[in-house]
């Protein structure tokens, strides 16, 4: 079965064989676990609908029953209890429109709900409306009576009825749950069985498989190991069509084809002995020195070798006969280069001497050009302080300038102050007239008050005194006025003259500024000419130094040329020497060559 088809075709129908074992036992689950879920939800539908309904019973429980037993025995108060019957109707409206729309989407079941329990809910409604009144009234004898006689058949018509329901609920539930258990027994066994077949098969087909592969691969390695062992007639001899006997077929033939070739091998070997032996004949020859050798040429491996050697042969005696010229031609030059040699050293001495000569001159030369360097940082140093001090006059001239223009304009402010105080003293001159006007007149009414006295007599006698002291008066008012006219016209008299010798004072003055004008620029142009001279002084100092750093480093190049031509000496004379070692080497490559015996034709 498996011995005529390929191993890629073995391994497909295992591996086939493993994966449909697989997605039976994946399909067996899917099956089994579709189930299952379809079941557990209905279990959980159901169990949540009996705990939906134990709720609702335990809410009427505690709210109204236990509500009205204890407010009957009086272990609750009134309030309380009214408010625990409020939140109590309206949790009870509340679950069980929840319990409603849990079941709204099957009308059947919504029908089946309604039809169930429409008189039971309206019971307990009326039940708690009317403990709500009984509460409200405060009266307890009337709850007494209501909770012995009415409170059992508003309560528990609902709570057997939702009793009944939720343990119908949890039957159902139990079974269902019994049901998938039995179901996934049932999927768990059937699962178990699909396994155990695929595991079966597998083996099955496995072993096959292996046993299909590993017998080829044993006989060839048993065919191998009989090779190695050096026994060339073994053979693997499969007769599968698979790529194991297509390997095992090309083995075979590989060996057939590996005998044949080792006995041509054998046949070639000896026939190159016999060349190699022949080769190596001629060899001898030629390690005599004898180049005319030729080495037979036969027709085998060794015929290249043997043609190659022959032309190494040829191509050395050629060499060696270019050689042999070559090396008489190197003695002749190497002959005529020492001579050379000889004449480039004496011409070499005389340079040296030379360099020398126009070092010691350049020497001379760098420490005049570093004088005259010193000397012009010198007078560069020295015009630097003239311009300084030409700077400095220059500023000293300007503050002299500026210090004349302003006593020109102090005298200028003085000259008008002196105006203005020579038109105060003409207004003096006018008080004064004005004062000696009043004199006058004084003086005149004084003398008519006298006359007024003396005419008057006795009784004028005192107005006669007054009269005279205003005489008086008047008298020394106009030798006052007379004495300040005066002095006045003293006063404009000194005063033109000061105006006059101030004038005068401020011609001079201008006089003065236009002359430390007139030097400041002369000290200004001469300022400039300095600064020329310094800058041409700094770059004579500058050009001198580059003369000199030029000297220095054309003393250094002379050195380094003297240097230069001490080693091309030294150079030369080595040079003598190699040129006499290569006229001795060249000798005994001559004699060297000579050794070997070449043919005529070279």
């Amino acid at each position: 079965m498996f011995s005529n088809s390929k191993i890629s075709r073995r391994l497909i129908v295992l591996i086939g064989a493993m994966t449909l074992t697989i997605i039976s036992i994946g399909g067996v689950t899917l099956f089994g676990m579709t189930g299952m879920v379809a079941d557990t939800a209905t279990l959980n539908a159901k169990t949540a609908e009996a705990t939906a309904f134990s709720r609702i019973a335990g809410s009427v429980r505690y709210h109204m029953v236990d509500v009205a037993q204890q407010l009957s025995s009086e272990a609750l108060g009134w309030d309380e209890a009214e408010r625990l019957l409020k939140s109590g109707a309206e949790e009870f409206e509340q679950l069980w429109q929840a319990q409603r729309a849990k079941v709204a989407a099957s009308p059947e079941n919504l029908e089946f709900l309604d039809d169930t329990f429409s008189i039971e809910i309206g019971q307990v409604r009326e039940g708690y409306a009317a403990m709500s009144e009984i509460v409200a009234t405060r009266d307890i004898n009337r709850l007494v009576v209501w909770v012995l006689a009415d409170m059992r058949g508003y309560s528990d018509p609902f709570l057997n009825a939702a009793d009944a329901l939720s343990a119908l609920s949890s039957v159902e539930a139990q079974a269902i749950f019994e049901e998938n258990e039995r179901l996934s027994h049932i999927y768990l066994m059937l699962a178990a069985l699909v396994i155990i077949i695929g595991m079966l098969a597998a083996v099955f087909l496995g072993s096959r498989v292996y046993a299909s592969i590993t017998g080829p691969i044993s006989i060839l390695s048993n065919t191998v190991k009989k090779v190695a062992g050096g026994d060339l007639e073994a053979r693997a001899k499969l007769s599968t069509q698979d790529e194991l006997g297509e390997l095992a077929d090309a083995f075979d033939n590989m060996l057939d084809e590996r005998v044949s070739s080792m006995a041509r091998a054998s046949d070639d070997n000896d026939k190159l002995n016999d060349s190699v032996i022949t080769l190596l004949e001629a060899v001898s020859e030629l390690s005599n020195r004898d180049l005319t050798v030729r080495v037979p040429i036969a027709e085998d491996v060794t015929g290249p070798v043997a043609d190659a050697m022959n032309m190494l042969t040829t191509e050395t005696a050629r060499v060696l006969g270019d050689i042999r010229q070559t090396s008489s031609r190197v003695a002749e030059t190497a002959t005529m280069v020492e001579h050379q040699g000889s004449k480039i050293n004496q011409l070499a001495d005389e340079e040296r001497v030379i360099i020398e000569d126009t070092m010691s001159k350049l020497d001379e030369a760098s420490k005049t050009m570093v004088l005259i360097a010193r000397q012009a940082k010198a007078s560069n140093e020295i015009a630097t302080r003239a311009t300084s001090s030409t700077q400095e006059a220059l500023e000293a001239v300007a503050q002299t300038a500026h210090g004349m223009n302003e006593i020109r304009e102090t005298i200028a402010e003085t000259e008008k102050r002196i105006k203005r105080l020579g038109e105060r003293s003409q207004e003096i001159n006018s008080v004064v007239e004005i004062i000696n006007n009043i004199a006058e007149r004084t003086h005149i009414l004084s003398l008519n008050a006298s006359m007024q006295a003396a005419a008057a007599g006795d009784a004028g006698r005192g107005f006669a005194v007054v009269a005279n002291e205003v005489q008086r008066l008047a008298e020394s008012s106009r030798d006052s006025t007379s004495e300040i006219a005066g002095l006045v016209n003293n006063i404009q008299a000194e005063t033109a003259e000061t105006m006059a010798a101030m004038n005068k004072a401020i011609s001079q003055v201008v006089e003065g500024s236009d002359l430390a004008q007139a030097s400041g620029v002369k000290m200004q142009a001469t300022q400039e000419t300095t600064a020329e001279l310094v800058e041409s002084v700094e770059l004579i100092a500058k050009r001198s130094m580059m003369q000199a750093q030029f000297s220095k480093v054309l003393r250094t190049k002379t050195e380094q040329a003297q240097k230069s031509t001490e080693e091309t000496n030294a150079e030369l004379k080595l040079q003598a020497d190699q040129t006499t070692n290569l006229v001795s080497f060249s000798r005994q490559l001559l004699d060297s060559v000579n050794v070997f015996k070449l043919p005529e034709a070279s």
